[in-house]
């Protein structure tokens, strides 16, 4: 593509136009590269004349010489940079450009960053710090912060044809994000590019939501709407006449819609957890409240199998930056999970404690049986300056075998062969609990030991400003007697 000259720029004259010094400094090169060609075949003629040296090898000796030197030459000239040889005066006007631009990036609602034509960092306001990770002040070199051959090649056109562009660019980590980035070329010299990213990340979810919704309610209901409508076609063909056999048929005709219903309630709720997960929580409360109150609304659940429900928890709160309702659905979850699993006259304990970082918190919640199997479903992220509080629900089933243990948290996924066989579920409340252990940045492991029972636990940062936050009175009924619900 031919470089254009944006439509303000000053042209000079051939010795001070806006490559005049380039050309300069090409003509003093050539003139290196003759000297020292010209020496160094001065220098073999020498040595061929006084006989130390072969005329055939001092020619081909000289040709060597020449021909490197003049690769070096061309490779290394390279090409004007867009500012090199400008007058002063728009070289002054290119910086003091710049210097008024900084309160406007600043100001801009969205990431944006400025890129100087040396190719460097000139400013970034603090959401684009905090994209790419950014120290204030910092002047990287454009190409090592963004990292995207596209992203970094759109730069490069904006820099030297002042040509604007929109680029995707996909940030990976514990949650990608999408970023639509728009790339736009400063007319004035010494102007740089002007980089503005759109967050796309929640359209791009919203899609694929849809897309997972679709497709999982389509093949998991199948089978339920398969049999209430076999059951409907008998009673009115065959079993026609046959009153009796009908109680049996509404019966199963129940358990099956049931089954729709709480199949699309738990896609439903996890197709809106996915939807947000790439945001963390931004309140503070108290999980020692939310556990207690998600195992006290299960009680009911535990006591029609004689099952014991109790919960362990210090004394003094637990404070975290959580989501109450997503929390409570992921405990309730896992006591669900545990009172299925447990048999009759078991017991199922719930476990709450603080740790002094989130390492020691997996390995509290992780490590209680010597012999167990273990798996991490989820790993929380590094933060070596966080303290933990971690959950562990205890059930004393069948356990779960190890070739089963990969696969938990993957949606529909069951392993009733191996705890029982005849739980009734959707598959999906595990893959619930790791989504929302996703948004709150934490962990998820799960223990087992055939026989014996088994262990998930989760864990996550506790929150680190708890200055003036008071915890919640509990009421009569929520207060813990000797840790037994």
């Amino acid at each position: 593509m031919a470089r254009q000259d944006p439509p303000d720029r000053e042209i000079a004259d051939t010795e001070t136009g806006p490559h005049g010094g380039y050309a300069a400094g090409i003509t003093s090169r050539l003139r290196d590269f003759a000297v020292i060609v010209i020496g160094a075949t001065f220098v073999l003629a020498l040595l061929a004349v006084s006989g130390s040296m072969g005329w055939v090898e001092a020619v081909t000796a000289a040709i060597i010489i020449a021909s490197g030197s003049g690769a070096y030459l061309v490779g290394s000239s390279g090409s004007p940079a867009p500012n090199r040889g400008l007058p002063q005066k728009e070289i002054r006007e290119g910086t003091r450009q710049v210097t008024e631009l900084k309160p406007v990036v600043d100001a801009l609602p969205m990431p944006a960053l400025h890129v100087g034509v040396d190719g460097r960092l000139d400013c970034a306001n603090a959401d684009a710090r905090k994209v790419f990770r950014l120290q204030s002040g910092q002047r990287s070199l454009a190409s090592a912060v963004l990292r995207n051959p596209a992203l970094i090649n759109a730069v490069e056109h904006a820099l030297n044809q002042y040509s604007n562009g929109t680029v995707e660019y996909v940030q990976t980590g514990i949650q990608d994000q999408v970023w639509m980035v728009h790339v736009s070329a400063l007319a004035k010299a010494g102007g740089g590019a002007l980089l503005v990213l759109e967050d796309k990340t929640a359209m791009r979810r919203a899609e694929k939501a849809r897309a997972d919704f679709l497709a999982n309610a389509s093949h998991e209901l199948r089978t339920p709407l398969t049999s209430v409508s076999g059951f409907i076609e008998t009673m009115r063909g065959p079993a026609k006449d046959d009153k009796e056999s009908w109680d049996r048929f509404l019966e199963i005709m129940f358990e099956q819609t049931e089954r729709m219903r709480r199949l699309i309630a738990d896609l439903l709720s996890l197709s809106r957890i996915e939807f947000s997960e790439h945001r963390p929580p931004s309140d503070t409360h108290d999980l020692k409240a939310i556990v207690t109150r998600a195992t006290q609304a299960l009680v009911p659940l535990a006591t029609e199998r004689e099952i014991s429900l109790t919960l362990d928890a210090p004394p003094d709160a637990a404070y975290a930056v959580a989501d109450p309702d997503e929390m409570t659905q992921a405990v309730q979850n896992l006591i669900t999970n545990a009172v299925k699993y447990s048999p009759d006259g078991g017991h199922v304990q719930v476990e709450l404690g603080h740790a002094p970082s989130l390492d020691a918190a997996k390995s509290q919640v992780g490590r209680h049986w010597e012999d167990g199997a273990r798996m991490t479903i989820l790993e929380a992220p590094r933060d070596e300056d966080a303290t933990a509080i971690f959950i562990r629900v205890t059930d004393e089933g069948q356990g779960i075998g190890r070739e089963h243990l990969p696969r938990l948290g993957q949606r529909f996924y069951r392993v009733d062969a191996s705890r029982g066989g005849k739980i009734t579920g959707t598959g999906l409340g595990l893959a619930i609990v790791k989504h929302v252990m996703t948004r709150h940045r934490g962990g998820v492991i799960v223990e087992s030991l055939p026989g014996r029972g088994s262990g998930f636990g989760l864990w996550l940062p506790a929150a680190k400003d708890t200055a003036g936050l008071t915890p919640p009175v509990p009421a009569p009924d929520e207060r813990l007697e000797q840790g037994v619900m």
